[in-house]
C-alpha cells in the first residue's frame, strides 16, 4: 500500500515542462508518469503546462488568410481557362495519332500507379525491429540484425525467435517466441499494435495515453508503465504489470491495472476483474468463474461468496472493480466486505453504492491509495478506434 509519505516525498515540478515534450530519458519519465498518478499538486502544474502545449499547437496550425486563398483560386481559375483554350487549338494534331496516344497513356498510368504503390509503401511509418535470436519474419521475409515494420506489416517469430521493436521515440517492446504482431498506427498521437498470439514485453516511458496493444478480446491502454501481455490460440489474455499502470477495455467495460496486478481478457467476456498477483488461488479461481458466469446466478453467487470470503486488505482492488459488475442484491455484500478492509469516507453512502453511484465508487478508490481516479480517468479518455 502506497503511503502518504512516500507520495509527496519528491515533486516533480521542474522536469514537468521536460516530461510533456518527450524530452526525459527512460527512467526519468517513468519516474515522472508514477509520482503524477499520486501527487495532486504535480498533476495540477502537469495539466497546466499541457494545456499551454495545446494552445501553442493549435496556434500553429491557424489556417491562412482568406485573400490568399482567393488569390490562389483565381490563379487556379485562369489557368484552368488557359489549358482549355490550348487544348482546342491544338486538337487537329491529335487526331492522326489517337489510338497511339491511348496505348501510350495507358502504359503510363500502369507506370504511374506501380510507382505510387511502390512510393506510398516505402513512405509508410515505420518502426526499427532487431534480431535478438533466431530467424525472426516481417512478413514472408526473413532479416538480418535488424529490418523495418512499416504499418500493415507481421512480425513473426517461430520457436526459436525473438525480436525486438523500438517503439518510435517512446518506448520498446520485446517479442517472444511463437508471437504473430502486427503494426497498426505509428504517429504522434497514436502508436498501436495488434498481438494476435504469443507474448510481449512492453516499456513505455512517454506520457499516457501513447501506446495500445489491440487483443482479440480487450484493447491494452499504456498509462506509462512496463507491463507483459501474452494471448494464446484461443483469443484468451493476461496482462501482467511491472510498473505504472495499464488500462484494459472492451465495449465499455474497464479494468485498471496497477503495479503487481494481473487481469485475464477472454472472447465473448472482455477484460475480467483485476487481481494482485499474490493473490490466493482460490480467489482467482473463484473470479475466473464469476467473470464467465453471466446470468448463472448460483455460479455467480457462489463465486462472489468465495472471493469475499478469501479477500485480504490489499484485494480491495478487486473488490472495488466488483462494484461495477454486480447487481444491486449483490453489492450489498460487496459494500459491508469492503468496508472492513477500507473504510469508505464520510460522502460514500451504503444507498449510493447500491445504486451504483460512480462519483461514489470513485471516492472510495482514493481510500485505497493507488492513485487518482479522476486522474488516470482523464489521462485514459477515449480510444482509438
Amino acid at each position: 500500500m502506497v503511503t502518504k509519505t512516500t507520495m509527496f516525498r519528491n515533486h516533480v515540478t521542474r522536469q514537468l515542462s521536460a516530461y510533456c515534450h518527450d524530452e526525459l530519458g527512460q527512467e526519468e519519465s517513468r519516474r515522472v508518469a508514477e509520482h503524477l498518478l499520486t501527487c495532486e499538486r504535480c498533476r495540477k502544474g502537469y495539466e497546466e503546462i499541457r494545456l499551454g502545449a495545446q494552445l501553442a499547437s493549435r496556434l500553429a496550425r491557424e489556417p491562412a488568410p482568406a485573400t490568399l486563398w482567393d488569390e490562389l483560386e483565381m490563379k487556379l481559375e485562369q489557368g484552368a481557362a488557359d489549358q482549355t483554350a490550348d487544348a482546342q487549338r491544338s486538337l487537329w494534331l491529335v487526331l492522326p495519332v489517337f489510338r497511339f496516344a491511348v496505348a501510350g497513356v495507358v502504359l503510363a498510368l500502369v507506370i504511374g500507379l506501380g510507382a505510387m504503390w511502390f512510393y506510398l509503401r516505402m513512405t509508410r511509418p515505420s518502426w526499427e525491429v532487431t534480431n535478438i535470436e533466431g530467424t525472426p519474419r516481417i512478413g514472408a521475409r526473413a532479416f538480418g540484425a535488424s529490418g523495418r515494420m512499416r504499418t500493415g506489416d507481421w512480425l513473426v517469430t517461430d520457436n526459436s525467435s525473438r525480436a525486438k521493436i523500438d517503439v518510435g521515440e517512446i518506448g520498446q517492446v520485446q517479442i517472444e517466441p511463437n508471437s504473430q504482431v502486427k503494426l497498426i498506427a505509428a504517429r504522434e498521437t497514436e502508436n498501436r499494435l495488434s498481438l494476435q498470439r504469443g507474448k510481449l514485453h512492453a516499456f513505455i516511458w512517454a506520457p499516457p495515453r501513447r501506446f495500445y496493444v489491440d487483443t482479440p478480446s480487450a484493447v491494452a491502454v499504456d498509462l506509462g508503465c512496463a507491463y507483459t501481455l501474452e494471448v494464446n490460440d484461443d483469443g484468451q489474455g493476461l496482462l501482467s504489470v511491472t510498473s505504472g499502470w495499464v488500462a484494459f477495455e472492451q465495449d465499455g467495460r474497464e479494468s485498471f491495472v496497477p503495479r503487481e496486478a494481473m487481469c485475464v481478457t477472454r472472447p465473448g467476456f472482455g477484460p475480467g476483474t483485476p487481481y494482485f498477483s499474490d493473490a490466493t488461488d482460490e480467489l482467482k479461481a473463484a473470479l475466473a468463474k464469476f467473470d464467465t458466469a453471466k446470468s448463472d446466478a448460483i455460479v455467480r453467487t457462489a463465486a462472489l461468496e468465495s472471493v469475499l470470503g478469501q479477500a485480504r486488505q490489499r484485494d480491495a482492488l478487486t473488490l472495488w472493480h466488483l462494484l461495477a459488475r454486480t447487481h444491486e442484491n449483490e453489492r450489498g455484500q460487496l459494500y459491508d466486505k469492503l468496508a472492513t478492509l477500507i473504510p469508505p469516507p464520510p460522502e460514500v453512502t451504503r444507498e449510493g453504492v447500491l445504486r451504483g453511484d460512480q462519483q461514489m465508487f470513485d471516492a472510495w478508490w482514493e481510500k485505497l491509495e493507488l492513485g487518482s481516479a479522476d486522474f488516470w480517468r482523464k489521462w485514459k479518455g477515449p480510444v482509438p478506434k
